[in-house]
């Protein structure tokens, strides 16, 4: 599979094919599990605009930060360094902006 459209050509033609032989013959001929045949024979309306794959994105984050803390993290006014020392060890600096022109 190439292209999206394909893709969505080919899930068309798995489930056309399967209303006259049965789920078991298209997934064998098809090499797809019985249950993804189901599952877009679910989704499939006649038209090929229905097998689309919908979004995964998630509409909101429950952790997401408000526009108010977003803010206050832009103001920040310290910048934050990491240093490595000699024997691997790693720690954090907070050096005043002020200082480092």
């Amino acid at each position: 599979m190439n292209s999206i459209t394909q893709d969505i050509i080919f899930k068309q033609s798995v489930v056309e094919y399967f209303l006259k032989p049965g789920v078991t013959v298209a997934a064998k001929r098809y090499k797809q599990h019985r249950t993804t045949i189901y599952r877009w024979r679910e989704k499939y309306d006649g038209t090929r605009k229905s097998l689309v794959n919908k979004s995964r994105r998630p509409h909101s984050h429950p952790n997401q930060h408000t526009a108010k803390e977003i803010a206050m993290i832009k103001k920040f006014k310290y910048k934050i360094e990491c240093v490595q020392t000699d024997n691997g060890f790693e720690f954090t600096n907070r050096l005043n902006s002020q200082n480092n022109n």
